[in-house]
């Protein structure tokens, strides 16, 4: 356990969640936050995770509800193929799985297994991870994300995109306001350590990242980038704030995920100026 990680959790459990946010948002942009009257987007996220609605989003962020919102916007192309799901990974019938997989939780963020052959599968390590994965999300943290805690954990099966790799393909995160896409952060340089861009919807570089947290290249324009514009538009219109999770592989777009806490509401890699930005097309409706 990490200081930062003690301290978070030492002031949650000291002053709750309010102050634990405060002193964060401080930690990372040397000013207190305004939640009565938020300017910039991470105040505005934040503000609105406090109130106890939040946890409506619950079955958008669970990654087995989502897929009911995505057909009901007439996108089922869009998403993976699901060969089963449980609430105890012990049940897992590897038998009836396809040759390769991938086995996540439906509310976790990583550590995923991907399974591209099963018959050189450790069967008893994958439930085992499985079963910590389910173990992962605390109280602690789950509180500090409370649309999390409010999903019922479970391990579920899905197609794999095989890249050839141990790497997931690029994800296209589109930041939506208003329900309209506004831009896109990407992660890149994940095989040393990961760091992220920016950029409008023709593929330029907005200049909204940090620089301790810029990449020493960027990677080209997808090929999609309009269509995955337009799937974004159609899956956040119901939403003030959303952002919505791409995949682009071999001609076809996949659906991710949607966040409504990215980076848990905090967004430390966006400069102070960009927040402000952001925030003034953040109007409620």
């Amino acid at each position: 356990m990490n200081l930062k990680y003690f301290l978070s959790k030492a002031i949650y459990y000291l002053f709750g969640t309010r102050i634990n946010y405060s002193f964060r948002y401080f930690h990372n942009r040397k000013h207190f936050p305004n939640f009565k009257n938020p300017k910039d987007l991470s105040e505005r996220i934040l503000a609105s995770m406090l109130s106890p609605a939040f946890t409506q989003v619950e079955k958008y962020v669970d990654k087995v509800k989502v897929r009911d919102y995505i057909r009901i916007k007439g996108l089922e192309n869009i998403l993976l193929n699901h060969y089963g799901m449980w609430k105890n990974p012990d049940k897992i019938d590897f038998a009836e799985l396809p040759h390769a997989f991938a086995l996540k939780t439906n509310n976790g963020c990583g550590n995923h297994v991907f399974c591209k052959d099963k018959s050189s599968l450790n069967i008893e390590d994958c439930v085992n991870r499985l079963k910590k994965n389910l173990e992962k999300v605390e109280a602690f943290e789950s509180s500090l994300e409370p649309q999390y805690k409010a999903v019922s954990p479970l391990v579920f099966c899905e197609e794999l995109i095989d890249t050839g790799s141990d790497r997931w393909p690029t994800d296209y995160k589109f930041m939506c306001i208003n329900g309209v896409p506004d831009h896109i952060f990407l992660g890149t340089e994940r095989e040393t350590k990961v760091k992220y861009g920016t950029f409008d919807l023709e593929w330029n570089i907005l200049p909204y990242t940090k620089k301790e947290f810029m990449p020493k290249s960027y990677p080209k324009k997808p090929k999609y980038l309009k269509e995955m514009a337009e799937i974004a538009k159609v899956l956040s219109e119901d939403f003030d704030f959303v952002r919505v999770d791409l995949y682009e592989y071999e001609d076809k777009i996949y659906f991710g995920e949607l966040t409504f806490s990215p980076w848990g509401g905090f967004l430390y890699s966006y400069t102070d100026e960009s927040l402000k930005i952001m925030g003034k097309k953040f109007i409620k409706k």
